[in-house]
């Protein structure tokens, strides 16, 4: 993906987040525990995610496997870890959300195409 895609998205993801109700963290069991063994609030998770740039990007727009839409890869080191997070904006009826679907420690090392 060019620098440019990756920009615009998080331009897009930064925008719908400030202007409207924030990131939705999906609390999923990963998600939380992750959060809490960084000792992070969902405020910080939140100004966490909208400091990513372009060099934190991994991988996609990737076909989200449980709802419609794309899913965007990111990571950054976080109290000694690498975390990964896996971003999207969607459509929910007339409003558009930004989504943070994973936070969660990597399992492996991460990519960063744009370093």
């Amino acid at each position: 993906m060019s620098i440019q895609d990756v920009r615009d998205f998080l331009l897009e993801f930064k925008q719908v987040a400030t202007g409207g109700s924030g990131i939705d963290i999906v609390p999923r069991a990963g998600t939380m525990s992750t959060l809490a063994q960084l000792g992070l609030t969902k405020a910080n998770a939140e100004e966490i995610l909208l400091g990513l740039s372009v060099t934190d990007y991994c991988k996609g727009p990737a076909p989200d496997r449980d709802r419609p839409g794309n899913v965007w890869f990111f990571g950054r080191e976080i109290e000694g870890h690498e975390v990964y997070f896996k971003l999207k904006v969607t459509q929910v009826g007339d409003e558009r959300i930004s989504k943070c679907i994973s936070f969660h420690v990597a399992e492996r090392p991460l990519r960063y195409p744009h370093r």
